[in-house]
């Protein structure tokens, strides 16, 4: 059987991808140098700077590759229940976007491994890690935001930042600590069921946006009334 041409590059490329991955969720970024990566992956050290132009573009690849699917099925998912209901609900927008986020962490060690890479850049290189959620994010969570705007008018777009805020510390949490329910609830709760997860978080999370805003949208000002200057009375001098 004759071997296609670009069989080897594309086998490297991935084996590079694969061993990074690896490395960088058991030692960090900062912990794993280029030859690591090359060694694990057994190719020739030179074609992470081929591929990649570097570790950081490794790991932008390795980031990046996890995020999509989520990406594209949040959006699927938003689109799918504005084309059911003639207005979103808060509860379909939440749902669209808590429940890839847990689909994604549950039952897979890739899933997994890319927590405990989110986890370990965090603590280790914050500013990396701000900077690959921004490219990878940020375009999705603007829309979402106008999606939880629209359910939501008597809140500011700011309080709306804020509630989304604390959503995504919810599921953050949720997916990197699940045993600490468990172990606090004594088993009663238990974060491996992704659907009862799921719902307990939109029910949680749709209260919270619900709840009222700090400070109330301002009344539409009433028409101006021009205030004409009162005329100054004068006194008469009195005679001396």
């Amino acid at each position: 059987m004759k071997k296609n041409a670009h069989t080897p590059e594309v086998t490297s490329r991935e084996k590079l991808i694969l061993s990074a991955e690896r490395l960088f969720s058991a030692r960090g970024f900062d912990g794993v140098s280029v030859r690591d990566i090359a060694n694990n992956a057994k190719v020739n050290s030179a074609l992470l700077g081929y591929y990649f132009g570097g570790k950081e573009g490794l790991l932008a690849e390795v980031y990046t590759r996890h995020c999509e699917p989520l990406r594209r099925e949040r959006g699927r998912l938003l689109a799918e229940y504005r084309a059911e209901a003639k207005s979103l609900t808060l509860e379909a927008v939440l749902d669209a976007f808590i429940r890839p986020s847990l689909e994604a962490n549950q039952g897979t060690e890739e899933g997994r491994s890319f927590s405990r890479l989110r986890a370990i850049l965090l603590a280790e290189n914050s500013m990396l890690l701000e900077q690959l959620v921004a490219e990878n994010f940020d375009e999705t969570s603007r829309t979402f935001v106008k999606a939880l705007c629209e359910c939501l008018p008597h809140l500011k777009r700011e309080d709306v930042f804020w509630r989304f805020h604390f959503l995504l510390g919810g599921i953050y949490y949720t997916a990197l600590g699940p045993h600490r329910i468990h172990i606090l609830s004594k088993g009663k709760c238990n974060p491996s069921d992704p659907d009862a997860t799921r719902e307990e978080l939109i029910r949680f999370a749709a209260a919270g946006f619900r709840a009222p805003a700090k400070h109330k949208r301002p009344d539409k000002p009433n028409r101006a009334v021009s205030q004409k200057p009162r005329p100054v009375a004068h006194k008469k001098k009195s005679a001396t």
